[in-house]
């Protein structure tokens, strides 16, 4: 593993560490087989895709940008959802950060949502800059493979568009009748295969994780998503929440025997601290 992230251009991947949430402990990395339309694209898009695809590698590395390119998707995704590269960069004098993270069954469909702050010529707060991503069902699409550019299928469908201080205004107004600023509810789990949202928040230099799972009524309560969703403008429609049946999440992660057959995809559970991801962590 160490060497796939350093092909990747990452720091080697045998630990991961999810940022102050989980204390400075590392979190040993359990990889599983891939599904075999994953391997399938391996096969067609060659080694790199490997990253891509294996899912025991989605906690591998931690983040440090560059979230567009499909290596890194999936081999620092974990580190990405719990905003380990905005909590070092969110000090006194930062710039507003938002990262709003929608996830509608991980090999469905990902949305992310980023805010980055900007000033006015007079150092005032000023308005911001939108940048959606969206990633839609994993494994191979054969219709989006092109000579030119062979892992098109794996990349974000990808918008951005300048935010006026008013609107900046209205989102943290969403954000904060959502309790985003709140604390974390602590002891939260949330499978792959859910629905749910999770933000990391850089406001005034002091950083804020939260995590909203479907069905709740937190997850209700939100308003920031449709704010969202409407300056959206990737022309991917959302996919609807669905409910998982309980015990799903304990049965995908019983050990088995791989099958060739065996279609159920990428999964794992994370579970929600104090303002982050725990280190508990199952593939």
């Amino acid at each position: 593993m160490p060497q796939i992230c350093s092909q990747a251009g990452l720091r080697p991947c045998h630990r991961l560490v999810l940022g102050a949430a989980n204390q400075g402990k590392d979190l040993p990395v359990t990889a599983r087989p891939v599904r075999r339309g994953a391997a399938a694209a391996a096969r067609l898009a060659g080694p790199m895709l490997v990253v891509l695809v294996a899912g025991g590698l989605a906690a591998a590395c931690a983040y440090r940008g560059d979230i567009d390119n499909p290596a890194t998707i999936k081999a620092t995704w974990l580190s990405y959802l719990n905003g380990d590269d905005m909590r070092a960069a969110c000090v006194e004098g930062a710039p507003l950060q938002y990262r709003l993270i929608y996830n509608a069954d991980y090999d469905q469909q990902l949305r992310s949502y980023e805010v980055t702050g900007a000033q006015s010529n007079d150092g005032s707060a000023g308005g911001a800059r939108l940048t959606v991503r969206v990633l839609g069902e994993s494994g191979v699409v054969v219709n989006e493979m092109t000579f030119e550019d062979p892992l098109a299928f794996t990349r974000w469908q990808r918008s951005e568009a300048p935010l006026g201080a008013s609107v900046v205004e209205r989102l943290n107004a969403a954000l904060e009748a959502s309790g985003a600023f709140e604390p974390a509810p602590t002891g939260l789990q949330l499978f792959s295969k859910e629905t749910y949202w999770i933000s990391n928040l850089c406001r005034d230099g002091v950083f804020y994780f939260n995590a909203w799972r479907y069905p709740s009524d937190r997850f209700e309560a939100i308003s920031f998503d449709a704010l969202l969703f409407a300056l959206d403008e990737t022309g991917v429609p959302v996919r609807e929440p669905v409910a998982v049946r309980v015990g799903t999440s304990a049965k995908l992660n019983a050990p088995r025997r791989q099958e060739s057959d065996d279609t159920r995809g990428n999964y794992f559970n994370v579970k929600v601290g104090d303002n982050g991801l725990t280190d508990r962590l199952m593939f």
